[in-house]
């Protein structure tokens, strides 16, 4: 079974992985299908979740883009320093401030590392 590569990275605090949202932001392009990866902002962060979207991306009330996503934690988070050695992510990962799009050969470099079992 193939599975989606993530297109786009959200940011969230300790808390949001917690408690998740049942709804987060997203990019406006955002379809049902889609994954994003979960950086964990803040001391120790990294790579912490992937999320699968259930919704297509619907206007926010207060502004900006939401979707319903399940929330799947990674077994061994990838952590910031991992991903600045990385020569394909470093370019991502290195000025995060919002959600952002993952280009694909980076989604498929950062699903090699977090799942390193041969296919």
């Amino acid at each position: 079974m193939h599975t989606a590569l993530p297109s786009s990275v959200l940011l969230w605090n300790a808390d949001e992985l917690s408690d998740p949202p049942a709804a987060p932001c997203c990019l406006r392009s955002t379809r049902a299908g889609e994954r994003a990866a979960v950086y964990q902002t803040g001391p120790g962060g990294g790579v912490v979740a992937l999320v699968e979207f259930t919704a297509d991306a619907e206007p926010r009330a207060d502004g900006g883009w939401h979707a319903a996503v399940v929330v799947r934690p990674v077994a061994q988070p990838l952590p910031r320093a991992a991903l600045l050695a990385d020569d394909l992510l470093a370019p991502v990962f290195r000025h995060l401030r919002s959600r952002r799009r993952l280009p694909e050969a980076a989604g498929e470099r950062l699903m090699a590392l977090l799942d390193p079992a041969p296919r």
